[in-house]
């Protein structure tokens, strides 16, 4: 299942920015890290499998995939 935020922590998220003019660019990449972060916290709450982990952290970055 893929990570989702919720309205109202992407609305939290843009609280965080300051009060002038921000860039698009900007708030599209906190929602990423944001995203990314729910997905490791699912990620822990499944249960990935000490050898799965090991076995990717033996590829190099931009090959490992976490399912």
């Amino acid at each position: 299942m893929p990570a989702t935020l919720s309205k109202s922590e992407i609305l939290r998220a843009l609280e965080d920015f300051p009060e002038e003019e921000i860039a698009l660019e900007d708030v599209i990449e906190r929602l990423i890290l944001l995203k990314k972060v729910r997905s490791g916290l699912d990620q822990t709450d499944e249960g990935i499998p000490h050898e799965e982990v090991k076995q990717q952290f033996e590829k190099p970055p931009d090959q490992r995939t976490w399912r």
